[in-house]
Parts: structure tokens; C-alpha cells; sequence
């Protein structure tokens, strides 16, 4: 996906205005945790905290992927979980390319967030397959679109995903941002970082330099990622789930410390 199109678990447009409350609920939901916790960032709310209630408070994740995990636990879970059965077919050779391609396996879950692993998946920006390829992005790093349009091939698309996601990461040097650029484009990310004078995702997200769709994008993979990789049984509550996940574990390998 590059700038113009927009996540969702599947690329029809008749998913697109569902999916843009979702962004609209969680993003809006956050903001306002962080609103409060700003009020309580006040000397003598500081005063009023104990050293372990200020660590586990900084070990809380960031709201918008708590947020997510919320949602793809509740609302979403149908989705969700049909995403993770269709994943299933790919998940071997996904995880080969990627190793191949020396990418961390947990990219896999951009898939889900993506099109929720439905090779004929087209968004309305015609963004096409697992990974929603835009044409140029796709005749970029290899794929043909006359006659069969290898983006719906996945294992073409696959490999096609993942050198992008690299080409991303060696521009970045950081996951957050890479994913931040596979979803808005790598000159608007730029651009934000240049305008905000900071290369971390979660100020330039707050800054509203990135647009509200990217702000929402990067967290919902992460959320994707910690709720497809838990083992079964382990966290059953998504609400108790979303204040004991500190990051240190869940994200490890993308790099990610909300």
C-alpha cells in the first residue's frame, strides 16, 4: 500500500467507510487517553505517583495499539479470526521470502491489516492483492499486470512486498517508519520527518504530520501482530491484555517500544 489507499481487512469499496469509523473510533479514543495522561504529567501529579506506579504506567502500551487490540478482540474478531484461517495457506511461504529477503517474519502480519490475506483483494485506489500493491509500486520491484496480473499471484506479490519493505527499511532504518512509508509513501514520510525534526514514528503520529489513516495504520499492524502471535489461552481478556503488554516482547523483532 502506498499514499491514496487505505488499510482494511478486505479492499472492496463497500469496506471502506466501516473501516474509516474504526480508524475514526480508536484514534479518537486515544487521543484522549492522551489527553489525560498529559493532565497527569503535572508536578503534582507527579508528586502523587510511587515509583512502581509511574514504571508500570510507562510500561502501558500506546493507546492506539490497545486500542486495536480492542477492536480485532471484539467488533473485528470476525474478521479477525477468518484473516488468520486464510493466512494459513501462506504463512510458510511467506515466512520463507521473507527470510530469504532477510526481513523479520513478523512483517507477515502487515498482510492482515493489509487485506486480510485475500490475494484478489483491490482496493478503490486499485491497490491489489495480500500486500495492496499499487501499479507502480508493483512494476517497480518485478510484477507484470498485462493479461494475469501477477500482484494476485502470492507468491510473486510476496517477494515483490518484501524487497519494498527492505527498499523501505534501508531508507528509514526503522520499522515503524518503514510500515509508516508502505502505507503513505516514502516522500510524505520524509517530509514529516523533515518538518518535525524527529525521526520517531509515535511524535511524528502525534504532531499530525502523518496522515490520520498512517497514525492509525502502523499500531493496528502491531495490535495484528501481538494478538496473532499469543498463544492460545494466553491473555484471554483483551482489555487486561492491552494494560499488561509492555513491548519488550511483543514487537521484539519489528523494533517497537510503544
Amino acid at each position: 500500500m502506498v499514499a491514496g489507499s487505505r488499510p482494511g481487512f478486505a479492499a472492496g469499496e463497500r469496506d471502506v467507510p466501516q473501516w474509516e469509523r474504526v480508524l475514526n473510533d480508536v484514534l479518537t479514543r486515544a487521543e484522549a487517553e492522551r489527553s489525560e495522561l498529559r493532565a497527569d504529567e503535572s508536578p503534582e501529579a507527579k508528586l502523587s505517583f510511587s515509583p512502581a506506579a509511574r514504571a508500570a504506567k510507562a510500561k502501558s502500551p500506546h493507546p492506539i495499539v490497545a486500542g486495536f487490540v480492542r477492536y480485532f478482540s471484539s467488533a473485528g474478531a470476525k474478521h479477525f479470526q477468518a484473516s488468520q484461517k486464510r493466512l494459513e495457506s501462506f504463512r510458510a511461504m511467506i515466512e520463507q521470502v521473507f527470510e530469504q529477503e532477510g526481513l523479520p517474519r513478523e512483517l507477515l502480519w502487515v498482510g492482515l491489516v493489509e487485506s486480510g490475506y485475500d490475494p484478489a483483494a483491490r482496493s478503490p485506489k486499485n491497490a491489489v492483492g495480500i500486500w495492496q500493491l499499487i501499479p507502480a509500486t508493483a512494476e517497480t520491484f518485478g510484477l507484470r499486470m498485462s493479461g494475469r496480473d501477477e500482484r494476485t499471484d502470492p507468491l510473486k506479490s510476496t517477494r515483490a512486498a518484501a524487497r519494498y519493505l527492505k527498499f523501505l527499511y534501508a531508507r528509514f532504518g526503522d520499522w515503524p517508519l518503514a510500515l509508516a512509508a508502505y502505507n503513505a509513501g516514502e516522500r510524505r514520510v520524509q517530509s514529516a520527518i523533515v518538518k518535525g525534526q524527529t525521526t520517531d514514528f509515535w511524535r511524528l503520529a502525534e504532531s499530525g504530520l502523518l496522515p490520520r489513516e498512517t497514525q492509525a495504520y502502523v499500531p493496528a499492524v502491531m495490535a495484528a501482530q501481538y494478538l496473532g502471535e499469543r498463544r492460545p489461552g494466553e491473555l484471554a481478556d483483551a482489555h487486561d491484555s492491552t494494560q499488561r503488554t509492555t513491548g519488550k516482547v511483543v514487537f521484539a523483532t519489528i523494533g517497537v517500544s510503544p
